[in-house]
């Protein structure tokens, strides 16, 4: 998975905060002081993790998709946190060595005015605004995943549910062919049958020929010994 989109978001995100923490710090204490630090601290890290992606990006783009453009607007943003990281530094060293050093107020007929100069407020809208387009890519990049999950989710469905039409087609055909031997063992039984009845009959036949012929036999013999006697 590439981590850059992940890793740059949260730097974005701490650069506001840290950028909000010395705005918003009325009086510069050691306690102030060591919160700074640890902001920044964590910053630094995060910028670092960030810095060490654009390297493994870089070492193999193919395997995260990157065409050499991106790479190098990779090393864009990195470039311009690290101009930030720098800028917010610097401010809030202006702040320790003069605390008590009042802000600049304009008017909105100056801002007007003076379009053309620097807007004091343009680094931080310009950070919130490109902060909101990461997070709308990051959205975008989690609907893309979610529908290739659920495409792929679909074509296994599709898959199995071809499986098991195939097995039930198959099934049904053992299953014409077992009431077909059925049927023709049906049939071997019932000539079986026939056979052995008719055996049975020819049988009895037998037997019935045989007891006619010995009572006759046996008739005469009586007769006989009555007409010698």
């Amino acid at each position: 998975m590439d981590p850059f989109n992940e890793v740059e978001t949260d730097c974005w995100s701490q650069i506001n905060s840290l950028e909000t923490f010395i705005h918003s710090t009325r009086q510069i204490n050691e306690n102030a002081k060591l919160d700074y630090q640890n902001n920044y601290q964590e910053l630094a890290e995060t910028v670092e993790d960030l810095k060490q992606a654009v390297i493994i990006s870089e070492s193999n783009p193919s395997h995260f998709n990157l065409s050499p453009s991106e790479i190098v607007n990779r090393k864009q943003i990195l470039s311009q946190l690290q101009k930030k990281m720098e800028t917010l530094d610097n401010e809030w060293i202006e702040r320790i060595n003069n605390p008590h050093r009042p802000r600049e107020v304009t008017t909105m007929s100056n801002r007007i005015s003076d379009d053309d100069g620097e807007n004091p407020f343009s680094d931080s809208q310009r950070i919130n605004r490109e902060f909101t387009q990461f997070q709308e890519q990051e959205y975008i990049q989690s609907q893309d995943l979610q529908l290739d999950s659920i495409h792929k989710t679909m074509q296994s469905l599709n898959q199995q549910a071809t499986l098991m039409g195939g097995e039930l087609e198959d099934q049904g055909f053992m299953l014409e062919d077992l009431d077909n031997e059925m049927d023709t063992v049906g049939n071997k039984l019932q000539r079986g049958l026939k056979r052995v009845n008719f055996v049975i009959e020819k049988n009895r036949e037998t037997a019935s020929n045989w007891c006619i012929g010995i009572l006759v036999v046996v008739l005469c013999i009586l007769l006989v010994l009555l007409i010698v006697a």
